[in-house]
Formats: C-alpha cells, structure tokens, sequence
C-alpha cells in the first residue's frame, strides 16, 4: 500500500511545474532501489525546492512487512542514508518515523515527522491521545529534534514544534 506502483522521486521532480513557491520541498519514496540521492538533490535545487521528507515511508508498515523489506535493502535504513545523502548535498530533509526505534538515524535531519504505522489508520484517522503517546516516545528517543506530528484542525500541539495537516490538493 506504501510502495509506489509508477514513475520514481526523479519523475515526480520532473513532472512538477515551472512555477513554484518560494521554500517549496516533497515528500518523496525515498527506499527506491534504483533512486540516486546526489543526482535527485542536483534536479532538486535546479527546480528551487529546498526541502524532502522521505513519505510515504516504508516505515509505516507493521513490523513482519517491515522485517521482509530489510531482508532486500528497501527499509527505513535505506530512507535514512537517502535522507543523509541529500542532506549533504545541501537539501533540507525531514525524517518520518513511526517508531521510537526508527530514531537512530534521524541526526542529520532537520525536522522529524512522526506519524503512526499503517496498521493505527485502519478506521480513520489515529485517536489523538495514540498520536500524542508516540510522538512522545520519539521525542524521547531524539531530543532536541524539531518534532512535527499528524494534526486536525481545532486539535492541540502540546509536545509538538509544529502541526501538519492532512494533504490537500495543492495547485501552483
């Protein structure tokens, strides 16, 4: 469900418009086998986004899917090294984690996004206090890290250093 079915991050780099807004990044899959992080970060900066977030994240996904795609090099410690790489060569990145065990990795990231794995979605929406508990477990397991975390309108961002909502459609 959070493996993409077409195109690559360099398609959907390639695909946006030629207009856009000031500080604008992606979320992007970023455990692709074939993805080359240095030159994904060259298209990047030559279209003017300045920022990634490995989303979908492999992550997400519950703990036996988890253990297959580690099994193949396509897990969250292939979103990480993604992640550093593109760092490194000058691209902003939030880190999306599911787990407080997720966190070992999340350094070099300027911001970590927690949102909660797969299964937590099955009727909608996490309940906030399931959300609120994770968030700080992560915090927890990566201080002093800018703390983003999965918020409706009208809900509290107590523990958190910024709210993200939900995607809308966006049009430049």
């Amino acid at each position: 469900m959070l493996l993409p079915r077409t195109g690559s991050a360099q398609d959907v780099v390639d695909d946006l418009p030629d207009s856009l807004p000031a500080g604008a990044g992606l979320a992007l899959f970023l455990a692709d086998p074939n993805l080359n992080p240095a030159r994904l970060a060259r298209r990047m900066r030559e279209r003017g986004l300045s920022w990634v977030c490995n989303l979908p994240s492999v992550g997400q996904h519950e703990h036996e899917f988890r253990r297959y795609l580690r099994e193949v090099d396509l897990d969250h410690d292939r979103e990480m090294r993604a992640l550093e790489t593109l760092s490194g060569h000058g691209i902003s990145t939030i880190a999306t984690v599911s787990s407080p065990l997720d966190c070992h990795a999340v350094a070099q990231a300027a911001a970590v996004f927690v949102l909660p794995p797969l299964p937590d979605f099955s009727h909608g929406l996490p309940h906030l206090e399931r959300r609120t508990q994770l968030e700080s477990r992560v915090r927890a397991a990566a201080p002093g890290v800018l703390l983003l975390g999965l918020r409706e309108e009208g809900e509290g961002t107590v523990g958190l250093d910024a709210a993200v909502r939900r995607p809308e459609p966006f049009t430049p």
